[in-house]
């Protein structure tokens, strides 16, 4: 598996290069952050030379105190090379035939030329995510069903959170008394972690549903280290009538 450090090295000239990246242990993230992370992460990967990038938007106000994929999911690989133009396209495509036969499925620490488009491909992807601005262009974005491994529906604990985020306490409502075994589950743990929450939502009261977000999204800053790349804001909730 490749280390924190190797990641580190690799994204250098990316980091030197664009003033608005910042690393989090093996998370490239866009800053600054306020209530969700745009980025690419490099996961390990059974070889230890080799990177398995991945997209990933997420929220940070689901109080999880270890990095999990939000939505993107698409691994920087082969699919992605028919984007990619004139250069760097043709070095991708050399680097497919002479390395890895019949799929290229990472890249490899050891190999310079495959560092150097690795970043051309992560600058790439990037550039789509730095537009998402807003935590109503993030959910648009989950709701695509390419960027969800499970279907964005059934992701109700992120959808309750989005939505109470959002101020759309009717739908926050519909997921916490829905009939969906899943729905039972997350209804019975928000009354059990988060006691107030509900008769919260119930009740329209702002200001405990914003302090409940803001606490359980200053355990993923601090979990994930990513508090000097935070900037403070208000939820969209807090700033409705």
């Amino acid at each position: 598996m490749t280390t924190v450090a190797q990641v580190r090295q690799a994204l250098k000239p990316l980091l030197q290069r664009h003033s608005d990246l910042a690393l989090a242990g093996r998370h490239l993230v866009l800053t600054p952050i306020n209530h969700f992370t745009r980025g690419v992460y490099l996961a390990r990967s059974g070889n230890p030379k080799i990177f398995a990038p991945t997209i990933d938007v997420g929220i940070i106000f689901m109080g999880i105190d270890r990095f999990h994929y939000g939505w993107g999911n698409t691994r920087l690989i082969h699919p992605i090379f028919s984007n990619l133009k004139g250069d760097t396209n043709e070095r991708a495509q050399a680097i497919i035939k002479m390395d890895i036969k019949p799929f290229f499925g990472g890249w490899h620490f050891d190999n310079p030329e495959n560092m150097e488009i690795m970043l051309s491909v992560i600058e790439d992807a990037l550039v789509p995510l730095r537009k998402i601005t807003k935590l109503e262009e993030v959910v648009e974005f989950a709701s695509r069903n390419e960027n969800n491994f499970t279907p964005f529906e059934f992701k109700y604990y992120a959808r309750l959170m989005m939505a109470t985020a959002l101020g759309d306490f009717e739908e926050a409502i519909r997921i916490m008394d829905g009939p969906d075994y899943r729905q039972v589950e997350l209804r019975k743990d928000m009354m059990y972690w988060n006691p107030t929450f509900y008769p919260a939502l119930i009740a329209g009261d702002r200001r405990e549903l914003a302090k409940i977000l803001h606490e359980l999204e200053a355990i993923t800053i601090k979990s994930l280290k990513y508090r000097k790349y935070w900037e403070p804001t208000p939820f969209p909730l807090e700033l409705k009538d």
